[in-house]
């Protein structure tokens, strides 16, 4: 299976624009509920919203130094899988 390569673009962070569908979110969040009954408060599904797109910011932030420390002008899956388990722990 061939690599999918990600071309780096130098671009300011502020104007990096991530949105997730709160439909999407809300039924992520309904997979976990024991009881199909409970509600999920629409301040709920903003929050979450919100620590996702920190959380893949902060993913593709780290890829991009991992490929620049390897002097790589592309972004590879291999960049992202390196940096995952820092991830992980950094956000419990």
């Amino acid at each position: 299976m061939e690599e999918e390569e990600v071309i780096l673009v130098k671009t300011p962070l502020d104007s990096v624009q991530t949105t997730f569908k709160h439909d999407i979110i809300k039924e992520v969040l309904k997979t976990k509920f024991n009881n199909p009954k409970n509600k999920i408060a629409d301040d709920v599904i903003e929050l979450v919203s919100e620590i996702a797109k920190i959380l893949v910011t902060e993913a593709a932030v780290r890829s991009i130094k991992q490929a620049k420390a390897e002097c790589r002008n592309a972004v590879t899956l291999e960049h992202v899988e390196t940096i995952l388990p820092q991830l992980i722990l950094d956000f419990p």
